[in-house]
């Protein structure tokens, strides 16, 4: 091998594993990841290997006489459906020839080092927002609603507190579980309209791991094993430090107030349940930090998966409503990157949001606290079910039209 080609495959290595680590610190999972890595394999007609967890990347690279592997240590992040689209155009103007390899990586390097788009103060008004919208899908009433929107705020300022000191940063989900339950429980001993239970879990949704349980189960599913039992561990143990939190904050205000009786009110009409789909999508828009022009498909997905799940629950019970609603989730985000050649997570990650489990894993743990053993059992394994029927609804959608993109 010549001096040029073994700079050539030093450079394309060097890409390689930017771009790796640059995908898995946007929040995708390990099969989009790896799927990606192939495509860019193929265009440089390079052997490898890539091997994803979600806080480190390996990778095998040159052929077998001068082979070496490399590791890479990533840090989870959050979703960033930019960084995302970013990166997957990246990989696509590599494919058509619009981009060589130097102008490849200083982009990637653009795009890691680009601010979020949106402000602080932006995402913890959203994270109220997509509070109060759940209080009304989970048919709360007007001041549940409101009370929500309050909860969610107040989850949102823990979370920017604690991330600037780093001995609450590892603590801040049983914390923000506490003071949020023991709020709403104080609340609700005051005005006992609220129903305490809706307005924790609303306030909460923004750290309820649903989506990484269904990431976890797809990863498993797809034999990626070590990724997905590693965000599996992690997903049920913030399930715990939340519901240890909130049933610590509960017990807290029962011994202080009582038993707190709740005199729920009527929920909220028809017409304010489509607005909170709108309002959702706002606010996923801007959590999961989407372009701004790409609200639309937001808004879209978020229909898809709500009436969906709605008009499937018509003729079908739970977990299969809700496989019926994300394989049309499915479907549209395929379609969507067909179109659009934008990647198929920008519709399939809200969507996907809005049908997790979430709400179920609390119920089985409410049962549990009041001894009802076998209730919490059986509520645990439906939320488990539902978790399965999103992730085989998702690879289903695949079957129908066929994805694009890796990403």
């Amino acid at each position: 091998m010549t001096r040029l080609s073994r700079e050539t495959r030093r450079t394309q290595a060097k890409l390689l594993l930017s771009m790796g680590k640059a995908i898995s610190e946007a929040g995708a999972p390990a099969h989009r990841l790896e799927s990606s890595m192939q495509v860019l394999l193929d265009k440089f007609k390079m052997e490898g290997n890539f091997f994803s967890m979600p806080t480190a990347l390996l990778a095998t690279l040159g052929d077998e006489e001068i082979q070496r592997t490399y590791m890479v240590r990533t840090t989870p992040n959050d979703i960033d459906l930019e960084k995302i689209s970013d990166l997957s155009d990246v990989i696509t103007r590599l494919e058509d020839d619009e981009l060589n390899i130097n102008d490849a990586y200083a982009e990637i390097k653009r795009i890691n080092q680009a601010k979020p788009r949106y402000k602080t103060g932006l995402m913890v008004f959203c994270i109220g927002l997509a509070s109060a919208s759940l209080a009304g899908l989970f048919q709360g009433s007007w001041i549940d609603v409101g009370v929500s929107l309050l909860m969610g705020w107040l989850t949102a300022l823990i979370i920017v507190f604690s991330k600037k000191h780093d001995h609450l940063s590892l603590l801040f989900t049983p914390i923000a579980a506490t003071i949020v339950g023991f709020t709403a429980m104080s609340i609700s001993y005051f005005s006992e309209s609220i129903d305490h239970f809706i307005v924790s879990l609303a306030g909460l949704i923004i750290l309820v791991p649903g989506l990484g349980i269904t990431t976890a189960i797809r990863e498993l599913s797809t034999g990626h094993l070590v990724s997905g039992s590693a965000r599996m561990a992690g997903a049920v143990t913030t399930f715990l430090l939340l519901s240890f939190g909130l049933a610590l904050g509960f017990m807290l205000a029962m011994g202080i107030y009582g038993e707190v009786e709740i005199h729920k009110l009527a929920s909220v009409p028809q017409w304010f349940v489509y607005l909170s789909i709108i309002i959702i999508s706002f606010a996923f828009t801007v959590l999961f930090n989407a372009k701004p022009i790409d609200f639309i498909w937001v808004l879209l997905t978020a229909f898809i998966a709500i009436m969906g799940s709605k008009l499937a629950g018509v003729w079908l019970e739970s977990p299969f409503s809700s496989f019926a609603a994300v394989l049309g989730v499915s479907i549209a985000g395929n379609v969507f990157a067909l179109i659009t050649k934008k990647p198929a997570s920008i519709m399939h990650i809200p969507g996907v949001m809005l049908l997790v489990p979430g709400s179920i894993g609390f119920k089985s743990l409410e049962a549990m606290l009041h001894n009802q053993t076998l209730d919490g059992v059986q509520t645990a394994f439906s939320a488990l079910l539902v978790a399965v029927a999103l992730a085989v609804g998702l690879i289903a959608g695949n079957l129908f039209v066929p994805p694009r993109k890796a990403l």
